[in-house]
């Protein structure tokens, strides 16, 4: 019976979640992604869990819409739940920000990392022939770092620069993004410390390799101009397109030349593996 009245919740709190968005967001979960797709990745996610004020879908629900409204307070998301159940007729629920708050600390973070990813393959497959380069996926990697608050666990995770005074500083977190060049979805990202090796962009971008399939362009910067990352994604059919890195100096007099400004040339493997990440 509780199972039971569960999946009802589920399925109604994931239809809010649609028509929210449709009505906000050019219907990207309505058309983009179906519902049965969702409650399927929150129950495998969310597994069992209590029936509360907040459970994991509405809590998604609510958390997106807190981000993208003008007014991020928590206790504005709480009066605007309390006002739902009120007009379904159901018990009034208390103002207090508390119970939201802990909602969100308990919401598995696999439920939005896969959400994400399964619009943005939607989203990128829904693309029309002419938005892509000659047929071709082109997929853009960027990365960039944020600051976050200065807690102890926050600099436990992502410790603050080393050239900052212990205690003048706040963590610093570096994120890259694999983006589809035609629609402009994320992908998917990665996420890791400000901590010297393996922590840099190159490391990011592997981690997203998976997310590379044959006949993909992958467009990156020079950061990322280095021989064994462009050998795993040729590896898996992938090509690249990179600005050579400053560092590196290339003979255009050598090689096949095939136009103006267009030739090639050979890149040896380095002699050493350069496990750089």
């Amino acid at each position: 019976m509780e199972r039971s009245r569960q999946q009802r919740r589920l399925h109604h709190g994931v239809a809010q979640l649609r028509h929210q968005f449709a009505q906000c967001a050019g219907s990207i979960f309505g058309n983009a992604m179906p519902e049965a797709e969702i409650r399927q990745i929150v129950e495998e996610e969310a597994g069992a869990y209590r029936d509360r004020i907040y459970p994991p879908i509405e809590t998604l629900r609510l958390f997106i819409g807190q981000v993208l409204s003008e007014d991020r307070a928590c206790q504005e998301v709480v009066g605007r739940r309390l006002s739902e159940r009120i007009a379904k007729g159901e018990s009034a629920c208390s103002l207090n920000t508390g119970p939201y708050c802990k909602a969100r600390q308990r919401l598995p973070l696999q439920i939005p990392v896969r959400l994400l990813r399964g619009l943005g393959r939607r989203l990128e497959a829904k693309m029309q022939t002419a938005w892509r380069w000659r047929g071709r996926c082109v997929k853009l990697f960027d990365g960039t770092t944020v600051s976050m608050p200065d807690t102890l666990d926050n600099q436990k995770l992502f410790p603050q620069s080393p050239e900052q005074k212990p205690g003048l500083g706040f963590p610093m977190a570096r994120i890259g993004a694999l983006i589809g060049l035609a629609s402009g979805a994320v992908l998917g990202h990665a996420v890791a410390a400000c901590a010297g090796k393996g922590s840099g962009e190159q490391t990011l971008m592997r981690s997203l390799l998976p997310l590379i399939e044959d006949g993909d362009i992958v467009l990156a910067d020079a950061l990322l101009a280095n021989w064994c990352l462009i050998a795993d994604i040729k590896a898996r059919g992938g090509d690249v397109v990179m600005t050579q890195h400053g560092s590196r100096r290339t003979d255009f007099a050598l090689g096949t030349i095939l136009g103006a400004k267009d030739h090639v040339v050979e890149w040896p493997r380095p002699k050493q593996p350069t496990w750089y990440w």
